[in-house]
């Protein structure tokens, strides 16, 4: 078996390369600069560098075809929104070389839009927050005085494609309004970027949880969930450290939206528990592999070698027990992000250097004595995040800007 793992400069990518690889699988990776966090695992046999999906689409796609065209590869992976969209809307065209386990493109959009995902989730009964879907902001005008604050503006994607270049929004502090004048000015600039009205969401206080599944055409094969304890940007973003835990209803909740959807494949909903009734609200679903995929792993929820399994085998044993209380951190950059952004924001010093110095009982996504090399690739990725930055080519949060 030889494998392509896209998105090297992933901490995913990186955890999907060794799953494969202490399976004895052959795995290859690619990136658009040399010497990513994945292409220096050991368990990279074989590194490509191809052109940089977040300036070129099409490039991208093209270029990847040639690799799968000569490389008898199996299976192709990958886990950037930024990638697996492309992937899934050329999913026929890149099938005649290898394995694609991604849904088509107009399930996965059921995922990537967030207008799709939420109405099909309020249709089918599945917590969520109060949501306005509205069509111009003719209609948002009307509704601004008449809605309770604050509400978070949400843009329907976060990343799509104009002329084949990839623009990305993500949900960051001025996204979280208090009044209409506020909702108006910050969902225009949003149509303005985007050319779609964006959601407007009641705000849900409360801690972000995940809910990570396998499905095989809508049947359940592996589910993992855990709770964020600490996020990047800490507005709301990607897990810097979390904990495996286990909840009957986000377990039903996520499986009732999986099971309705038919999904196949990996897939993770996130949630957050309100904190005003306890209960669950839908959050957003990501169609692919996810950041803190490495905690699933060190639990013993492998699932990169259980989607493996199933796409070359046809099938696998539902995979549902792990242990609780279990947590896992991205140190870099993420981690260091969070401390620097809680100590410009006021946070309580003390306790914020007490938490971001306690390093033992936890896993790592990149640190690992067996395979120390990943970590000089997060700090050659981290190079070129500060220069997207110095040249305003993306935000601190890692939005693209141009």
């Amino acid at each position: 078996m030889r494998v392509f793992v896209a998105d090297g400069v992933e901490r995913s990518s990186l955890a999907i390369a060794r799953s494969l690889g202490r399976k004895g699988i052959e795995v290859h990776c690619g990136e658009s600069f040399p010497f990513s966090t994945t292409a220096l695992s050991k368990y990279c046999s074989r590194s490509v560098v191809y052109p940089d999906p977040q300036t070129d689409c099409v490039s991208f796609i093209d270029a990847l075809e040639d690799i799968l065209k000569g490389g008898g590869y199996d299976v192709l992976y990958a886990s950037r929104e930024v990638t697996t969209i492309p992937i899934a809307y050329h999913k026929k065209r890149l099938e005649r070389y290898v394995r694609v386990p991604y849904p088509d493109y107009e399930t996965i959009l059921m995922t990537h839009d967030k207008a799709r995902t939420f109405k099909f989730a309020i249709g089918h009964g599945i917590p969520a927050p109060k949501t306005e879907f509205l069509d111009d902001l003719e209609e948002l005008e009307e509704t601004a005085g008449a809605i309770e604050y604050p509400v978070v503006v949400k843009p329907r994607y976060k990343t799509w494609w104009i002329r084949g270049k990839p623009v990305m929004l993500k949900v960051t502090a001025k996204n979280y309004v208090n009044s209409p004048h506020e909702l108006i000015a910050v969902a225009s600039e949003i149509l303005q970027k985007s050319g779609k009205m964006p959601l407007i969401q009641e705000y849900i206080p409360g801690k972000g949880y995940g809910v990570e599944v396998l499905m095989n055409s809508g049947s359940v094969r592996a589910l993992f969930m855990h709770r964020r304890i600490r996020e990047y940007p800490i507005t709301g973003g990607a897990s810097c450290l979390r904990e495996s835990i286990y909840d009957e209803r986000l377990k039903r909740a996520a499986l009732d939206l999986m099971e309705g959807l038919g999904w196949h494949g990996v897939a993770m909903v996130e949630f957050k528990i309100d904190e005003r009734c306890g209960e669950p609200r839908l959050m957003e679903v990501n169609g692919r592999f996810w950041g803190s995929l490495p905690l699933a792993v060190a639990v013993g929820m492998d699932f990169p070698y259980l989607l493996h399994r199933m796409v070359t085998e046809g099938d696998v044993d539902p995979v549902l027990d792990y242990p609780t209380g279990i947590r896992c951190r991205w140190l870099i950059p993420g981690d260091i992000l969070w401390f620097m952004a809680s100590l410009r924001n006021g946070v309580d010093i003390r306790s914020v250097v007490r938490d971001f110095f306690r390093f033992g009982g936890t896993h790592y996504d990149i640190l690992s004595r067996e395979d120390v090399m990943p970590a000089v690739g997060a700090l050659v990725g981290v190079a070129h995040q500060v220069k997207d930055v110095a040249t305003g080519r993306r935000d601190v949060t890692g939005e693209l800007l141009r």
